[in-house]
C-alpha cells in the first residue's frame, strides 16, 4: 500500500473554532454551527463537527489576534463520521493563493498564541 502523502502544502495541527454555515443548490444558507479546525494548510481546512454536513459549499469564519473576522469559502471533499460519534470534514478552499494563504496563517498564529499564553484562574 503507497502511503506516500501527496498533499501540495504541510497540514499543521490546529485547535480554532470555526463558525460555518452550508448552502443548498440555489445557494440559500440551509444550516449553520461551529467547528474545531484540527489542521489546515494554504489549500484546506479539517473539522471536527457535530451533523454531517451535506452541501457542497461552506463558507467558514473566524477571528484573527486582533479579533476582525476572518471569511473564506470551501468546497466539501468528504464529511465521515468518526469513531467518537462527531464528524470530520475536509474543505477545500476557494479563494485567491493571496487569500487562501492568509487565513491559513491567521489560524495558525491564533491557535499558537492562545497555546503559549493560556492563562489559569484559582479561585478560593
Amino acid at each position: 500500500m503507497d502511503t506516500t502523502d501527496r498533499r501540495k502544502y504541510q497540514r499543521v495541527e490546529t485547535s480554532n473554532l470555526i463558525s460555518y454555515e452550508s448552502f443548498d443548490k440555489d445557494g440559500e444558507i440551509a444550516f449553520n454551527s461551529m467547528g474545531k479546525a484540527l489542521n489546515v494548510s494554504q489549500s484546506g481546512i479539517m473539522l471536527e463537527i457535530a451533523r454531517l454536513i451535506e452541501a457542497e459549499y461552506v463558507s467558514l469564519t473566524t477571528v484573527d489576534l486582533e479579533n476582525n473576522l476572518i471569511k473564506l469559502k470551501g468546497q466539501l471533499i468528504y464529511c465521515k463520521k468518526t469513531d467518537s460519534g462527531l464528524y470530520q470534514a475536509g474543505i477545500r478552499f476557494i479563494a485567491t493563493e493571496e487569500e487562501k494563504a492568509e487565513f491559513a496563517v491567521q489560524l495558525i498564529r491564533l491557535y499558537h498564541f492562545q497555546k503559549h499564553n493560556m492563562i489559569v484562574h484559582v479561585t478560593a
